[in-house]
C-alpha cells in the first residue's frame, strides 16, 4: 500500500511540474506576442526620411560584385545595399538596419556587415537606417596601420618641400650668397 501511495505521489508531482511547465510557456508566449511592437517603417517613409536629411536618392538595391577566391578558385558572389545616395558630391551608401539588435559599432555582427558594405561599394560612408527609431547615423572607417592614398600623397608633399629646400639652399650656394 506503502509503494503504491509513493509511485502514485511521484506520479502526481511528474505530472504537477509537466502542466506547470507547460502553463508557464503558453503564459510567457502569450506575453511575447502581446508586447506592443515597434513602429516598422514603409520603403516610401525611408525615402522620405533620406530626402528630408539633405540627401538625393541615385538608386535603389544597388548590387556589387564580389569574387572570394578560396584555395586558388574563385566564388563569384554580389552584396546588395538597400540605397546608394548622395549629399554635394559624396555618395553614401544606405543599409536599412531591419530587425532587433543594437545601432552600436562595437557590436561585433553589425561591425562586420558595415565593414563588408564599406569595402565593396567604396563609398565616402554608410548611412545605417534606423527604422524603429527613424535615425540616420553616418558610419565611417579608418585602419590605423593603412597606407592609403592619402599616406602616400603627404609622404610625396613633405619629400617634395624638403628637396625644394635643399635646392633654394644649393642655388644660395652656387650664386655665393652664403
Amino acid at each position: 500500500m506503502s509503494q503504491q501511495l509513493l509511485l502514485a505521489a511521484l506520479i502526481g508531482f511528474l505530472l504537477g511540474i509537466i502542466l506547470l511547465s507547460l502553463c508557464f510557456y503558453i503564459f510567457r508566449t502569450k506575453l511575447v506576442i502581446s508586447s506592443p511592437a515597434q513602429k516598422e517603417f514603409s520603403e516610401q517613409e525611408i525615402e522620405e526620411l533620406l530626402v528630408k536629411s539633405g540627401f538625393q536618392i541615385i538608386s535603389k538595391r544597388v548590387k556589387e560584385s564580389i569574387i572570394i577566391n578560396i584555395n586558388g578558385k574563385d566564388h563569384y558572389s554580389y552584396l546588395e545595399a538597400d540605397y546608394l545616395v548622395s549629399k554635394g558630391k559624396e555618395k553614401y551608401v544606405v543599409v536599412v538596419k531591419t530587425g532587433e539588435g543594437t545601432t552600436d559599432a562595437n557590436e561585433p555582427n553589425l561591425r562586420r556587415r558595415l565593414l563588408e558594405y564599406y569595402r565593396v561599394f567604396s563609398t565616402r560612408g554608410i548611412l545605417l537606417v534606423d527604422q524603429h527609431k527613424g535615425e540616420i547615423h553616418l558610419v565611417k572607417f579608418r585602419f590605423p596601420h593603412e597606407r592609403n592614398l592619402d599616406f602616400f600623397f603627404h609622404f610625396f608633399m613633405g619629400l617634395l618641400v624638403i628637396l625644394f629646400v635643399i635646392g633654394i639652399i644649393w642655388l644660395l650656394a652656387h650664386l655665393r650668397f652664403f
